[in-house]
């Protein structure tokens, strides 16, 4: 009795002395945060004074509305590798030349070069970087931010993104408006963030290992290309696309987490991403944040076919879908380790198929020119254009169109039929 007494004491012991270490930790922390929310209100109105001095600079140098400078001015140098293949079906009204035009406007003189494949653009930015040049802007879609991108990563140069792209994800998640005086004029102000970054650990390195937006092991390289024949309305396409998901049978899968949590599912896909959209404006991490130092693992368990199918048909032009089978975690590093041999996608590039996947973040690996952005945890609140999480900027859209369709589940309805 007297032995079972002392255990009872020791183990209440044990509990208040806990209970006074977290006390201790939590007053820590508010104290921080404090002092953080302070810092952040400070940079808000510096911010804000930097925006203002833009605008005040560009009315200075262009009086009632002049296109070209009133007087010379020292120009920010600036390296332009431009996509003339984006747009939807490879349309966009955007020329070079006004691209130009626009970012000189604001102050930037650039040198162009044009990016006509994946490979060119890597090899592009790389040159920009010998050439020294510490702002390189990429014009395009998110293929061709991604590319430049991974060719960025640990780098002092800063990324500017001007969106005349399809889906424009990274541009909707980081807050650069659609609006092409509207981006010049954020390059201009030259607010930037540090980025993270996500990397597929495959061995020897490569610019494919690199993603912005997500990467995944099953179904999702069947899932990127059903987004963009659905935005661009090839619907034959798409059912074709889709009805591979009949293909592959759940299995089972383990993720391991960081912190030695371990997670079994029965699954044909498994999402990490570091920002909230892929596809077709696919809304499937809505939490993520592309600065917090943490990747978003969606686990998709024991979903029949039809039911996954609709989950990401819903997630479409930036809707949140919910199911009680989909369960999402954080973790700097994953592990996920299937029965069988998978599909692994990184971006949109589709890797070596494999068993086992590791992939880790790279926290505050990208400088770049960021606005009010729904994927940022210190969004730069100051710019105030933000653009929709889909569809044509607002000032494409008729008078009293929304600008964005919403999901159309009939696919799905007609796939399954």
């Amino acid at each position: 009795m007297g032995s079972q007494k002392k255990r009872i004491a020791e183990a209440r012991a044990n509990l208040k002395k806990l209970q006074g270490r977290h006390a201790t930790m939590t007053e820590r922390i508010e104290h921080i945060r404090h002092k953080l929310d302070k810092r952040a209100h400070d940079l808000r109105r510096l911010e804000a004074k930097i925006s203002k001095a833009e605008r005040h600079a560009y009315a200075l140098a262009h009086p009632e509305g002049e296109p070209e400078p009133a007087a010379a001015t020292k120009l920010r140098r600036a390296y332009l590798i431009f996509n003339p293949a984006s747009g939807p079906d490879g349309k966009q009204d955007r020329s070079p030349q006004s691209t130009l035009e626009a970012l000189r406007a604001h102050g930037i003189e650039a040198e162009v070069g044009f990016k006509t494949s994946g490979k060119v653009g890597r090899h592009l930015a790389a040159q920009a970087l010998a050439n020294k040049h510490d702002l390189i802007i990429a014009a395009g879609g998110d293929g061709t931010i991604e590319a430049v991108a991974s060719q960025m990563v640990g780098t002092e140069a800063t990324l500017g993104i001007l969106p005349i792209g399809t889906r424009n994800n990274l541009a909707r998640e980081t807050g650069v408006p659609l609006d092409l005086n509207q981006a010049c004029e954020l390059l201009a102000a030259g607010i930037t963030r540090k980025m993270d970054i996500g990397r597929v650990c495959v061995g020897k390195r490569s610019d494919a290992d690199y993603f912005l937006e997500t990467s995944s092991l099953g179904l999702s390289a069947v899932l990127m290309p059903a987004g963009q024949d659905f935005r661009k309305g090839r619907l034959a396409n798409l059912t074709a696309v889709l009805r591979k998901l009949f293909e592959v049978k759940p299995g089972p899968i383990e993720i391991e987490l960081d912190n030695g949590e371990k997670i079994a599912a029965n699954s044909r896909v498994v999402t990490v991403s570091n920002a909230p959209l892929i596809g077709l404006n696919m809304l499937i991490a809505p939490e993520a944040k592309m600065d917090d130092g943490l990747l978003d693992i969606g686990v998709y368990d024991d979903m029949a076919t039809t039911e996954l199918a609709s989950y990401f048909v819903a997630t479409t032009n930036g809707r949140r879908a919910y199911n009680a089978h989909v369960r999402f975690y954080r973790a700097r590093r994953v592990v996920i380790r299937a029965a069988e041999r998978l599909p692994v996608v990184s971006d949109t590039d589709e890797l070596e198929d494999r068993q086992e996947l590791e992939i880790e973040v790279i926290p505050r690996a990208l400088n770049a020119i960021v606005g009010n952005g729904m994927a940022l945890s210190l969004p730069v609140e100051s710019v105030p254009s933000v653009p929709p999480l889909a569809g044509p900027e607002p000032a494409a859209a008729g008078k009293g169109e929304p600008s964005a369709a919403p999901a159309d589940n009939r696919v799905t309805e007609k796939v399954l039929a």
